[in-house]
């Protein structure tokens, strides 16, 4: 039973370090620096501690292959230097939990799966959660709605979101998908533009002011005839959103 507990042990040991050799072989050089960048605007983290960097880079050398690509926009770029000597640079997508979906992708396109436990070591830095106030529900809220407005039913709404910027800042792109897919009104699906081609209205996002409890923003939909209509939107936030919409 003793043997037998060793041996167990052992096992757990040998699992928990086990190294990805095609990223350790990337990350051979002495690690001076790691550089983290937030996608979404200009945020910038560096790690120049010894131990931090050792930490953080032991995490990403044990991460694993995964076989799904999620297609959803990387939140962060590790970068690591050597001097100044860039020698390897990562893409990562933060909250996905599932070991079979990416979440780190090299340069090379490969996919892998760190655990994100890599994300104590800077998300509180680069993702000030508390700027994200009431955006969740202005955008169900808006998009609600711009549903009633056209009167959709049973159909599939593809929402353009290349304009958006102070409001998606501080969300992860986990955080978006599951915003506007989990909208669900009158039968209508509402999906990212960039996850499909096949739609029977397009709705582009322009948020002009966001303040956390006033909001101005302008949303154009077209049909699949090509007809365009632009709504302007003036919202104030008092326990849930109320707008003023204008139609142009």
């Amino acid at each position: 039973m003793r043997r037998f507990l060793i041996l167990l042990s052992l096992f757990f040991l040998t699992s928990c370090g086990r190294v990805n050799p095609d990223i350790k072989g990337e990350l051979s050089e002495n690690i001076e620096r790691i550089v983290i960048t937030n996608t979404r605007y200009a945020g910038r983290y560096t790690i120049i501690d010894k131990k931090a960097i050792l930490r953080f880079k032991n995490k990403i050398i044990r991460a694993n292959k995964a076989s799904i690509n999620s297609n959803l926009d990387p939140d962060f770029v590790f970068d690591f230097y050597s001097g100044n000597k860039r020698v390897a640079s990562f893409k990562y997508i933060a909250k996905i939990n599932d070991k079979e979906v990416a979440n780190l992708i090299d340069e090379k396109g490969n996919l892998y799966n760190v655990s994100t436990t890599i994300e104590d070591e800077f998300i509180k830095r680069l993702l000030k959660v508390s700027k994200n106030e009431n955006v969740p529900e202005y955008y169900v809220s808006a998009i609600n709605l711009i549903i009633e407005k056209i009167g959709a039913k049973d159909s599939v709404i593809a929402v353009d979101l290349k304009k958006e910027v102070m409001t998606l800042r501080y969300l992860t792109s986990v955080d978006i998908k599951e915003i506007f897919e989990g909208i669900n009104k009158n039968g209508v699906k509402v999906v990212l533009k960039d996850s499909t081609k096949n739609y029977d209205y397009l709705m582009i996002l322009d948020t002009k002011k966001y303040s956390g409890n006033r909001v101005e923003a302008e949303i154009t939909v077209v049909d699949n005839k090509g007809t365009k209509a632009l709504y302007k939107l003036e919202g104030n936030y008092k326990d849930k959103w109320e707008f003023f919409i204008s139609f142009k």
